[in-house]
């Protein structure tokens, strides 16, 4: 059973974006995107560098807001979701930024536990067990008590991905998830995405400059041109 079937959300659009723009300073790099990823689909938003991706991929989960227009995630404005539990989320970041975290593999996935159903927390126990089993689903858990500075390019996005999966989610949003990765790295973490989407019914918005990587994984793509979408493909 695909997570959270049955319930209102997995009945809800994962993410909108209607008539979106947005500027840096006086320059507009968006002009007018029209977005929807739903329930169970898989979306890729591929352009340049320069074309602004990046930032679709931080508007759909609200780490910034648009000039004008209007993103709802699984039904609700931006401005008032709260579910953040639905949502998970590997944003675009130097491996050196992580690598410096100093934590265990372990200890990393379970910082970004939230609360579970109905608010419920978990207990120390509980967290350590969803974690591993986490890092399990990733081919992480024999590196759990491996400290983060430690890990290699593709073993730290493993772990990152365990981060954005470890509460459950119906939304999977990845951005740029496989910059700095050889071959072999790519492709398997573009597997464990695949697998994590087959198995539990997951949304996924993957946004990359990386050609490679849009047939691994299916679904619709987008390209992104001058801060519009350009063309769309099935």
């Amino acid at each position: 059973m695909a997570a959270g079937q049955g319930s209102p959300a997995a009945v809800a659009t994962p993410i909108e974006l209607r008539d979106v723009r947005f500027s840096y300073g006086r320059e507009e790099v968006l002009h007018g995107i029209d977005l929807t990823v739903g329930p169970g689909e898989i979306c890729s938003i591929v352009g340049d560098n320069g074309a602004a991706i990046s930032t679709i991929a931080r508007l759909a989960v609200g780490e910034i807001v648009p000039a004008a227009g209007t993103v709802r995630l699984f039904g609700e404005n931006l401005a008032h979701f709260g579910r953040w539990n639905l949502v998970g989320y590997v944003p675009q970041l130097p491996p050196e930024t992580v690598s410096r975290f100093p934590a265990t593999a372990l200890e990393l996935v379970s910082a970004f536990q939230g609360a579970g159903a109905r608010g419920r927390r978990f207990s120390r126990t509980e967290r350590r067990k969803r974690s591993l089993d986490t890092l399990g689903q990733v081919g992480m858990d024999s590196y759990a008590a491996r400290m983060v500075r430690e890990l290699s390019g593709g073993q730290l996005q493993r772990v990152r991905l365990a981060c954005a999966l470890v509460n459950g989610p119906e939304l999977l949003v990845l951005d740029e998830p496989t910059n700095g990765l050889d071959r072999e790295s790519r492709e398997a973490l573009c597997s464990l995405v695949a697998t994590a989407h087959a198995e539990r019914g997951l949304a996924v918005l993957l946004v990359t400059h990386d050609h490679r990587v849009l047939g691994s994984l299916g679904g619709s793509i987008l390209l992104v041109e001058d801060g519009r979408i350009a063309r769309r493909e099935a």
